[in-house]
């Protein structure tokens, strides 16, 4: 389904066949099955989506090396989308796979309740699990003796979706470590505006808060990856 080749580390490069298309995407090295995750497993499925036409508009907040967007480009050609990834070293593969792509916006800040500056602690085994929260997926395999750390933006979510003028927003997905509670509450009244959420959740406790920050939307999915983390996919209820 895929070959791999070796390009300076910490990233390789992956062929990929999607539907008609062959994808050369740059991931993490060891992190290949992000690829199947998202292809193969659609984690993110863009299935019963309802209103969604004309110009699509998706905001993908966490968006690693750009893997969903990308899927999300594919499956919606028309799309919009803007790109919120804060690891500089991890937009330098953002930028390469995106590249292709016309409409994909990049944005180097990560979104939370608050505008500065915040370390994000970078997972150098599963950069999926890089957080502005050092203890929320901690790493069994270190690599080298500390955590990589990097000194990144953060802006308030609500202040960011005002930046961008969207009357409305088709799909967004929040997948942050730990800070998907902190940028639904930023949001705020702004979710009216929102027709499809997916989430990714690393607590019972979140997972219940989220329902609650969401109780104007419907619960179309809910993938688990483990006894506390999945991915969760809402409906605004007006649809």
């Amino acid at each position: 389904m895929h070959d791999q080749t070796h390009s300076a580390a910490p990233f390789i490069q992956v062929t990929y066949r999607y539907k008609s298309h062959v994808l050369r995407l740059t991931v993490p090295q060891g992190e290949a099955f992000l690829v199947g995750d998202i292809f193969l497993r659609e984690e993110y499925p863009l299935t019963k989506l309802k209103g969604v036409f004309g110009r699509v508009v998706v905001l993908d907040i966490g968006a690693n090396v750009g893997l969903f967007a990308i899927y999300a480009k594919l499956n919606i050609p028309n799309a919009t989308i803007h790109c919120f990834e804060p690891s500089g070293l991890m937009r330098k593969a953002l930028e390469i796979n995106t590249a292709p792509f016309a409409n994909i916006h990049l944005h180097p800040v990560a979104l939370s309740d608050h505008d500065g500056e915040q370390t994000l602690f970078l997972n150098p085994v599963k950069t999926g699990q890089s957080s502005l929260k050092p203890n929320q997926e901690p790493s069994r395999e270190p690599f080298g003796p500390t955590l990589v750390e990097e000194t990144v933006q953060v802006c308030d979510a609500g202040k960011a979706f005002d930046d961008l003028q969207l009357d409305c927003v088709d799909i967004l997905k929040v997948d942050t470590e730990g800070s998907e509670i902190e940028i639904l509450k930023s949001l705020g009244s702004r979710l009216e505006r929102i027709k499809h959420v997916y989430l990714e959740y690393h607590s019972q406790a979140d997972k219940k808060e989220m329902h609650e920050l969401l109780a104007d939307f419907v619960l179309l999915e809910h993938f688990e990856r483990g006894e506390n983390v999945g991915i969760l996919k809402y409906m605004n209820s007006r649809l």
